[in-house]
């Protein structure tokens, strides 16, 4: 099982001074029930995480992010699956995001708004949105999908 941060690490976001952060813990559920932390992963850190989490075992992420003044919050179940080739999933929060036109030297794209959350791989969740056949840095998200704000 693989967890990272998402957005993933190439993307730039406007330079409009608003705060953006994100954390994300990893708890792996205990043959007696317990939640045991294994691990946290934050926004631009880059780290990728490989919790021990046996095939059908369940683990759950805690996601919290704040943009500017707005604090959102969410807890994501997850059951390792073991296969990373089908199952790769992305949970998000935040109020969402969307593409600024290529601007600057180097073209990069840069975003507006703010989404934080995980993307997983060799695990299924009915509380993220699949990434089969989906192409670039940002999801979009519909209602259900991944993206709430409490």
């Amino acid at each position: 099982m693989t967890l990272g941060s998402y957005p993933r690490d190439d993307v730039a976001w406007a330079k409009d001074g608003k705060v953006r952060e994100g954390r994300a813990t990893v708890l792996v559920r205990q043959p007696d029930g317990t939640l045991k932390p294994a691990g946290e992963v934050s926004l631009g850190d880059g780290s990728v995480m490989h919790p021990d989490v046996e095939v059908g075992g369940e683990f759950v992420v805690e996601l919290h992010a704040r943009f500017e003044s707005e604090i959102y919050e969410r807890r994501v179940t997850f059951i390792a699956s073991g296969d990373e080739a089908s199952d790769v999933f992305v949970s998000a929060i935040g109020p969402g995001a969307h593409a600024e036109p290529k601007a600057g030297l180097f073209k990069r794209t840069r975003y507006s708004g703010f989404e934080f959350g995980v993307l997983v791989m060799a695990a299924t969740t009915e509380q993220g949105t699949r990434l089969s056949g989906t192409s670039g840095p940002l999801i979009k998200h519909g209602p259900g999908d991944g993206v709430a704000a409490i």
